[in-house]
């Protein structure tokens, strides 16, 4: 048995994720589905919450599209209750099986 085992590493510098395998990248990413183009501004973090579609665990990493979510991750509660926001909250959680409390969540955490 070899001493030294096959694990993907991952450095993050100045909110951008270096790996040096790219399996340590997911190959799925939580985007809109009216999304046509390729996504411009993608995040990769460490999820808050499962992610059932994704087959993503708590803690694991996960692709996220900042584009589709840029209004919603500072935004209030007030905010979020006007029909813009609200409509691409709801559609974008019912795309992916979530809760709105829970998309909320991984995108602001």
């Amino acid at each position: 048995m070899s001493l030294m085992t096959h694990r993907p590493i991952g450095v993050v510098l100045g909110g951008l994720l270096f790996c040096n395998n790219a399996q340590a990248v997911p190959e799925q990413c939580l985007q809109s589905s009216a999304r046509s183009e390729t996504c411009p501004h993608l995040l990769y973090k460490k999820s808050p919450i499962d992610i059932a579609k994704l087959s993503v665990k708590t803690g694991e990493m996960v692709c996220l599209c900042l584009t589709d979510v840029a209004g919603m991750r500072g935004a209030s509660e007030e905010d979020l209750s006007r029909p813009k926001l609200l409509v691409s909250l709801r559609r974008l959680a019912d795309d992916w099986d979530l809760s709105e409390s829970e998309l909320l969540r991984l995108i602001r955490k």
